[in-house]
């Protein structure tokens, strides 16, 4: 009885040895020997209660609160005189050239707040505008007496004249991500407003002569001294657009000599997006 046993013993472990190399064989035919293999691997053993199932997962989670340091647009700026100025010898001062009236905004920082599943988020951040009206015409700007108007000098031999100003511009924007997981093949739309202070301004003349002569004036202009109005963007994966609309004038209306009420819009492209 002693040898029948100790055969039996012997067979059974022959059995499942076999049956155990046939097993792993399988698994790792089929493909998915490696990944339950892995798996395994990641049983955490630390914890006080005992053995864990922990299976690896890399996928980092999003944050809820995201910081970017530096993103930039570039755009056009349009004036929108409520009626149609005009000043000596039937000019039109606030006829612009377009293609040179540019609009850079540079975020020093902006942050996106998850809303809900990081597809609805509040933006908000901190910025400078940079504002160039170039004039079609030969005008000047002139402020005296806290006063401004504009003078028209066909005889001064002016090239050139523009107006630059730089603001502190604060937005706050509800933005919406379709794919947040992946930025390069996300369509976005989002809508707010923003706050703008001004922090100086300046009127620059270029003449036409061999000297190439420049005259910079560096005042306020009576430009308002705080904007505000509302801001858009939409795009798709790297291609992005903004639109800013000024609910405040250009100017303050009262300190100019025909009381000037102009809006103003802002269009253009995102190039370094959030």
């Amino acid at each position: 009885m002693k040898a029948i046993k100790m055969g039996l013993v012997t067979c059974l472990l022959v059995t499942f040895g076999l049956m155990d190399g046939y097993a792993q064989d399988k698994i790792t035919s089929k493909g998915w020997g490696s990944e339950f293999l892995d798996s395994l691997m990641a049983i955490d053993t630390t914890t006080k209660e005992g053995p864990s199932l922990r299976l690896d997962n890399s996928r980092s989670r999003k944050k809820n609160v995201e910081t970017r340091y530096i993103t930039f647009e570039l755009g056009m700026d349009v004036w929108l005189p409520s009626e149609d100025y005009r000043i000596a010898g039937n000019i039109d001062p606030m006829e612009q050239r377009l293609a040179n009236s540019t609009n850079v905004n540079l975020y020093i920082m902006r942050q996106r707040f998850n809303l809900i599943k990081h597809q609805l988020n509040l933006e908000y951040g901190v910025g400078l505008n940079f504002h160039k009206i170039m004039f079609d015409n030969p005008v000047v700007m002139v402020r005296e007496e806290g006063e401004m108007r504009f003078e028209y000098r066909p005889d001064d031999g002016i090239r050139k004249s523009r107006l630059n100003s730089t603001y502190l511009t604060i937005p706050l924007l509800l933005n919406f991500e379709s794919n947040p997981d992946n930025s390069g093949n996300s369509f976005r739309i989002a809508a707010g407003v923003y706050g703008n202070t001004r922090l100086g301004s300046n009127f620059k003349q270029k003449f036409n002569n061999r000297n190439s002569d420049n005259i910079k004036d560096r005042d306020s202009f009576s430009l308002s001294p705080f904007r505000w109005g509302f801001a858009g963007q939409i795009g798709y994966g790297p291609v992005n657009l903004f639109v800013n609309y000024s609910m405040t004038d250009v100017f303050e209306s009262n300190k100019t000599d025909q009381n000037y009420e102009i809006g103003m819009i802002s269009a253009g492209f995102i190039i370094i997006p959030f």
